[in-house]
């Protein structure tokens, strides 16, 4: 058996970007109480402006205003993650979801249909890309290793 870990690292902020006319905007997704507003995550165009992750929107508005923000929707992130779930399946009968941000599948049995690792790496990383979502592949002997 051969194992596949996706790591969806910017889940949040690629379910909302996907979605948008306007990939490269400068946003940020707010999540917190109303007095203590937080960035949970942000852009790559609002990550140029120097805005991080935990940055508080205070913060962030006294660094620049040059970036739009939104409350993080939690139900849109998991709606994103049900739908990588199911994309896996095309590679997989075994995928797993109980890691936060992550998916792991066994890819053995799928050798046989897309060719070796170097082939379904490839294949993975261009419908990942067409989806519109940031990602790191790894591949494992173990689904733990």
């Amino acid at each position: 058996m051969r194992w596949v870990c996706l790591l969806l690292p910017h889940l949040a902020m690629d379910a909302v970007l996907r979605q948008s006319s306007e990939p490269d905007l400068a946003l940020a997704l707010v999540s917190g109480p109303a007095q203590r507003r937080e960035l949970h995550a942000v852009s790559p165009a609002a990550r140029r402006l120097g805005l991080r992750h935990g940055m508080r929107l205070s913060a962030a508005q006294a660094l620049t205003s040059a970036f739009t923000h939104q409350a993080h929707d939690p139900h849109l992130d998991q709606q994103a993650f049900d739908l990588l779930a199911t994309w896996a399946y095309g590679f997989s009968s075994q995928v797993c979801t109980g890691f936060a941000h992550a998916l792991v599948l066994e890819i053995g049995a799928s050798r046989a249909l897309f060719g070796d690792w170097t082939d379904i790496e490839r294949r993975m990383r261009s419908e990942l890309t067409a989806l519109g979502f940031r990602h790191r592949l790894v591949a494992a002997p173990y689904p733990h290793a």
